[in-house]
């Protein structure tokens, strides 16, 4: 419980006297918006002629009109984030923890010097994004495509998504901090999990939960009968508020993940020192009691 308070105290505390930790995932939400906008500006002249092809072939020519295009905006939302997040989100996540790391070793924050630090690769951290996606997406599929169609299937999927994020959350702060090999950082991620289980869970329900919530919430079918009851812009109010909760989630979890990292090390420093520091206590009390012990 101790590194959980810890872990959200120094996290609220940061996030409000260093605003330039939200840099990393502003930079994000900004190229999201960005192909967004590409996909917003495809039906136009001369947009169209490189960019409606493939919105016409892959997800037809209906997306290209209005208001179905505004719906598509909202659709096309999951695969611009899966293409943010890999390409962009993975090493600005890395970012966001050499900025947490600063903060704990009494620096300032410097986005500069985090990005040029040879603690945060690329490389590294994009294949431990791909793998950690593929393992989450493989066993979210499984169950919704191989589990009963009962309605405690939503619940196991919850768990699951719960479960899978706690146990991969501590990836890239391990490859970050401890500039492992990618295979080498992603056990040791696990282990960490697996030696602070519930101040974890703890950390990652809040943020994994809003994005469930908001999922459930605002699905893509109900997106589209707001737009047949009221008007189609609405989508545009949708789209908002999707990447407004992403990018809060995101920044929470990953910011309080780093924070609980250093915490656990605070933990283990305390754990060792407290040996030594009783059989400290017991050499001073012999010594007042005996004088000639000295």
């Amino acid at each position: 419980m101790w590194a959980i308070a810890r872990a959200a105290r120094n996290t609220a505390r940061l996030f409000g006297s260093q605003r330039k930790l939200w840099v990393p995932f502003l930079v994000i939400t900004v190229i999201e918006l960005l192909l967004i906008g590409g996909v917003w500006l495809a039906p136009q002249h001369p947009f169209s002629m490189l960019l409606a092809p493939p919105i016409r072939y892959f997800f037809g020519e209906q997306n290209l009109h209005y208001p179905w295009h505004l719906w598509f905006l909202y659709h096309v939302m999951k695969h611009t984030h899966f293409l943010t997040t890999t390409f962009v989100g993975a090493y600005m996540g890395g970012v966001a923890c050499a900025m947490v790391r600063q903060a704990h070793q009494g620096q300032p924050l410097l986005l500069r010097t985090a990005i040029v630090s040879s603690q945060v690769r690329y490389g590294r951290l994009l294949l431990l994004w791909l793998i950690t996606w593929g393992i989450a997406t493989g066993a979210m599929e499984l169950v919704t495509h191989f589990g009963p169609k009962a309605s405690w299937i939503l619940w196991v999927t919850i768990g699951l998504s719960l479960a899978l994020q706690s146990l991969l959350g501590y990836v890239i702060p391990a490859a970050v901090y401890e500039g492992s090999v990618w295979w080498r950082a992603f056990f040791r991620g696990i282990r960490e999990v697996l030696r602070y289980p519930f101040s974890t869970v703890a950390i990652v329900v809040i943020p994994t939960v809003i994005i469930i919530l908001f999922a459930a919430m605002v699905p893509e079918t109900r997106v589209a009968q707001w737009m047949a009851q009221t008007a189609p812009e609405i989508a545009l109010a949708c789209i908002a508020m999707r990447l407004l909760v992403w990018t809060l989630a995101d920044t929470i979890l990953t910011v309080s993940l780093a924070h609980l990292w250093w915490a656990h090390r605070a933990i283990d420093q305390v754990t060792a020192a407290t040996p030594s520091a009783i059989q400290s206590g017991l050499t001073t009390a012999k010594t007042q009691e005996d004088p000639a012990l000295a």
